[in-house]
């Protein structure tokens, strides 16, 4: 039998097993960020509740100031229309 490692068959194999390296180191990394993200985002679930939460509060807060500014302006309005 011949010895079918030659120069140039040498070659591609060490390419192959550089390439097969390299494609290996990636597809990790992807799978990583990948469940880092995920990871990242359940974390964040509820410091994005806490956000809306926050907002909902600061809404219903405007809202209420703005009933009663509303309201003061209603007075002032009812008292000028007394005095004339």
């Amino acid at each position: 039998m011949r010895n079918e490692h030659t120069p140039m068959n040498n070659k591609g194999y060490q390419t192959g097993i550089v390439i097969s390296s390299i494609a290996g180191a990636v597809l990790g990394w992807a799978a990583s960020s990948y469940v880092e993200k995920k990871r990242n985002l359940e974390e964040n679930t509820s410091l994005l509740t806490r956000l809306r939460d926050f907002e909902q509060r600061l809404y219903q807060d405007g809202f209420q100031k703005s009933t009663e500014l509303q309201e003061i302006r209603q007075e002032v309005e009812n008292k000028i229309a007394e005095e004339h």
